[in-house]
């Protein structure tokens, strides 16, 4: 064996080595991403080297172009894929997942620098140094899911005015709590009239009313009344006429 695949080999072990450590050390995957994009790119720089040093300085006349140069081009495209964001964060949680991903890139770095190499000498260092590049400007994001934007729920009533009012309770309790002061049909006494009430608050307004009334009106929430209590005395005044 020359010494270059001595070489070669060394290289490829050391680097294989490396890309079993989430086996070791599963807490490899919480890394921040720039790091972790850095180790991705050793990984690959490791398959590439070792690649070259396989391929060596073979004569012209033993060499496949066309076969070895299409290797090399299409390495990289691959190794990148492997990265693609809807697969990211799946292989990073599972160890061996994560482990099938480094040896990935390991292989198609090998093949990058061996298929550059076959193809003419020099061109592996070039492809190598390529698709090495590649893989450190996926330190500024490439492969990471986008952050899914979050809207921040809007304020909602209380009681939650999306619940349905029950009319026929709200009525019943209208008349035990309410006509007292605001007459049996809403049309006014002590209390101010009720009458066409929808036209002045919204359901909403008349729940957050009710809740929080003003003096003299006397607060029967929450003691006297429910949360569903309140939205039912409310749907039930939206209906005086």
């Amino acid at each position: 064996m020359t010494k270059g695949k001595i070489a070669a080999t060394l290289v490829l072990l050391a680097t294989v080595a490396f890309a079993l450590a989430p086996l070791v050390r599963p807490s490899v995957a919480e890394l921040p991403i720039p790091l972790h994009h850095l180790l991705h790119a050793m990984m690959i720089a490791g398959g590439a080297l070792s690649g070259i040093l396989l391929a060596g300085r073979m004569p012209r006349e033993r060499r496949n172009g066309t076969v070895w140069l299409v290797v090399a081009i299409l390495s990289p495209v691959f190794a990148m894929l492997l990265m693609w964001p809807s697969a990211y964060s799946y292989l990073e949680t599972h160890p061996y997942g994560h482990v099938v991903e480094h040896l990935g890139l390991v292989v198609l770095g090998l093949l990058t620098g061996y298929g550059g190499q076959r193809y003419a000498a020099g061109i592996g260092w070039a492809s190598g140094i390529g698709i090495t590049a590649m893989a450190l400007l996926a330190i500024g994001g490439y492969g990471v899911a986008p952050t899914v934007a979050t809207q921040t729920p809007s304020a909602q009533p209380a009681t939650g005015a999306l619940r349905a009012p029950n009319l026929a309770h709200g009525s019943a309790l209208f008349a035990q709590n309410c006509a007292v002061c605001h007459g049996a049909t809403g049309a006014g006494g002590e209390g101010p009239k009720l009458q066409n009430e929808r036209s002045r608050k919204s359901l909403a307004q008349a729940e957050q009313w009710i809740e929080n009334p003003s003096p003299p009106m006397p607060k029967l929430y929450p003691g006297t009344l429910s949360s569903q209590d309140v939205t039912d005395v409310a749907g039930y005044i939206e209906t005086l006429r």
